[in-house]
């Protein structure tokens, strides 16, 4: 049970207690919230229970707080509950809770931090999903980084979480794709054949164009005879190999790339079609196909087949898509992470879900704001069909993966950013990723110099008795209640800021309290102190997806 777990059960035993002797009326106890005080001078953990209760029981939230704090049992992990304007109640740890905590994390290792919240729910998790009509762009990058750590988030924290790529591999910009290859394959052999309007250009047509010729035997003289399919399913290959491995630099490997066409061999398009039909929910008007989404959430329906002559529309497969989630593999819940231009499609894919029999606050979607992308303060474009594109690739090759997921990670969703290429290739402190990475290294360097084997049960924790040290073991204990945060919140910062403010412990630390010493059993407490601390540190890394390295 973490810290805020525990503070939360006293208290509400304490609630208990006063409606018992009759302090307080009985009433029905709120959510009881347990944070970090902004003023750690405070204590170590505030609740706001009392300012929560006030209204309903019309008394001075002081007087509140003051009479929980007095039903509040004697505890070894509390050394003192103080109470402050307007109704906070404030508690200090105890130095028998810090001793056990660092013992704890070096038991748990690895696990330390983790939480049964999902309790093995499956989660499908679908993010990037961008058409295979060229490379990863850096547009494509801050939810492709963002997504794969909120399935690490997820799995730490019990849910069985599936990483899921959507392939669009049917529709007019496939379409286009391949008809500007063949136009390439065709203008290698000196033939004719029509460029497409709003055809893609650059590097990759070219690359592309010269795999298939090698691929398929492609000469002059069966040049005519190549069948669309076979150049549709080899661009798609190719182009699928190059994002796979774009990602993978990235530190992002997917569980299963789903491809659209499967949705139209596997039929599940006419049974959503069908389903949709017999609720009366499909209408025909000016020779399209429409869904009734405005019987849910929409203002105005929308059009799932433009003519009887054209296939059914992106939206109308995403709703297949989406069925074919929660109905044939059985999703408990799903999230996708989307452009923010895709807004409007909010809405519309809750209303599809809600027609599906679904319901709707199953399916989160996350919306990932502009980012701008400066360089030598001018803000670069991109268009993978005029060929001028800035790919997750360049950027891995300027700054590196680390600086490129932080960079990335450190910003909530809801807010545009701004990646600025000369700050992240700097190493200094001034450098948030290596900074925290050189706070990683020095622990490893100290550990390892430290030759003697220390055995827990034998050091002295009561040792570390310094503001510093103390400072050093509470963040350790706030790391669980980071991580639930950003399962609750389905949002990262709160992560590379942790890692962050305990690199700055760990440094006031050492700035303070030698490690190494001629007093064995404090050296002994320290290291010990400091293994602690790179356990955590490795943990939240770990769940960032950033390297650790051991030297720097």
């Amino acid at each position: 049970m973490n810290t805020t777990k525990k503070i939360s059960k006293l208290i509400d035993t304490a609630l208990i207690q006063a409606q018992k002797s009759k302090s307080l009326p009985k009433i029905k106890i709120q959510k009881i919230i347990v944070e970090k005080p902004r003023n750690k001078n405070f204590g170590n953990w505030s609740s706001n229970i009392a300012m929560v209760l006030a209204k309903q029981l019309k008394k001075n939230p002081m007087d509140i707080a003051k009479i929980i704090s007095e039903n509040i049992e004697e505890n070894d992990d509390i050394n003192s509950i103080n109470i402050a304007k307007p109704g906070f109640i404030n508690f200090d740890l105890s130095e028998k809770f810090r001793s056990n905590l660092l013992n704890q994390i070096l038991d748990e290792k690895k696990s330390y931090g983790s939480n049964s919240h999902g309790k093995g729910e499956k989660i499908q998790l679908e993010f990037v999903s961008v058409n295979p009509t060229g490379p990863v762009h850096v547009g494509h990058a801050r939810g492709a980084i963002v997504g794969s750590c909120i399935a690490n988030i997820l799995s730490f924290s019990g849910y069985d979480v599936t990483k899921e790529y959507y392939v669009n591999d049917a529709g007019n910009q496939i379409h286009l794709y391949v008809e500007s290859i063949k136009s390439k394959i065709f203008e290698y052999f000196g033939n004719s054949y029509p460029f497409p309007i709003d055809g893609y250009k650059g590097e990759q047509i070219e690359e592309i164009s010269k795999k298939i010729i090698s691929k398929l035997d492609i000469t002059k003289d069966n040049l005519e005879k190549i069948k669309d399919e076979k150049i549709k399913d080899k661009s798609i290959l190719f182009t699928l190999d190059k994002i796979k491995n774009d990602l993978l630099e990235l530190g992002i490997e997917y569980d299963n790339w789903f491809f659209e066409s499967s949705l139209f061999e596997n039929d599940v398009i006419q049974t959503v079609e069908k389903i949709l039909n017999d609720k009366k929910l499909i209408f025909e008007k000016d020779g399209a196909k429409w869904f009734k989404s405005s019987d849910f959430f929409t203002e105005n329906d929308v059009v799932i087949q433009r003519s009887k002559n054209e296939g059914h529309t992106y939206f109308f497969s995403d709703m297949a898509y989406h069925y074919d989630k929660f109905h044939i593999r059985n999703y408990e819940n799903v999230i996708n992470i989307f452009g923010a231009d895709h807004h409007s499609h909010v809405d519309r894919l809750k209303s599809a879900v809600k027609a599906l029999d679904v319901d709707p606050e199953k399916l989160k979607i996350l919306l990932t704001q502009i980012v701008h992308f400066k360089n030598q303060n001018k803000v670069q474009k991109f268009s993978k069909r005029s060929g001028n594109i800035y790919t997750v690739k360049d950027l891995i090759e300027i700054v590196g993966k680390d600086v490129c997921r932080f960079n990335f990670l450190n910003r909530s969703l809801d807010s545009q950013q701004e990646f600025d290429l000369e700050l992240a290739t700097q190493e200094s402190s001034e450098n948030p990723v290596y900074y925290i990475q050189y706070a990683y290294a020095r622990l490893c360097s100290i550990i390892n110099s430290f030759s003697t084997e220390v055995e827990l049960k034998k050091v002295n924790l009561k040792l570390l008795e310094s503001e510093y040290e103390k400072e050093l073991i509470d963040n350790l204990d706030y790391f669980p209640e980071v991580v639930l945060d950003c399962v609750y919140k389905l949002q990262t910062q709160n992560l590379t800021q942790y890692s962050v403010d305990l690199a700055r412990s760990l440094q006031k630390f050492y700035e303070n309290c030698r490690v190494i010493s001629n007093d064995e059993e404090l050296t002994k407490a320290r290291i010990t102190l400091i293994s602690a601390c790179k356990v955590v540190m490795k943990n939240t890394l770990d769940i960032m997806g950033i390297s650790t390295p051991e030297r720097m």
